[in-house]
């Protein structure tokens, strides 16, 4: 199904504010959009505001799809993440997304910036396994 003018202009304006947060986040340094590539990312009206907002961002040709070993996201934060509300049950989904969010503000920032800056070992661990399991390598 594709989404009106109206729609694309409401993804537009809240990625502008996530590229705000970004860069104050990153301090005005160069950063890359990671994308995972899962099908709705790959719409055109995603694709969009990914050119809008971040040029250069990996695309599917460049990043790997299913790479969770490579995705800080994926090989660190989900699991500390499940960590903190482990064990909790909630009523709702609107209850488990605020808990989860409470989780993320909890994370310390070195801890983030120790798991983006093992990306670049983990990467070369992956060409040196030739794409094969690498986790023996770390």
């Amino acid at each position: 199904r594709g989404l009106g003018s109206a729609e694309i202009a409401r993804r537009l304006q809240i990625s502008s504010s996530t590229v705000r947060i970004l860069r104050r986040h990153f301090a005005g340094g160069p950063f890359i959009l990671q994308q995972d590539w899962a099908p709705s990312h790959g719409s055109r009206s995603t694709l969009a505001v990914l050119e809008a907002h971040f040029p250069g961002f990996l695309d599917k040709n460049l990043w790997p799809a299913s790479s969770p070993d490579l995705n800080p996201m994926d090989f660190s934060v989900w699991g500390m993440l499940e960590g903190k509300i482990a064990g909790k049950v909630f009523a709702t989904v609107d209850d488990l997304k605020a808990a989860l969010e409470v989780a993320w503000a909890s994370i310390d920032d070195g801890y983030l910036r120790r798991t983006v800056n093992s990306v670049k070992k983990r990467l070369r661990a992956c060409v040196k396994a030739r794409g094969s399991n690498f986790e023996i390598l770390l």
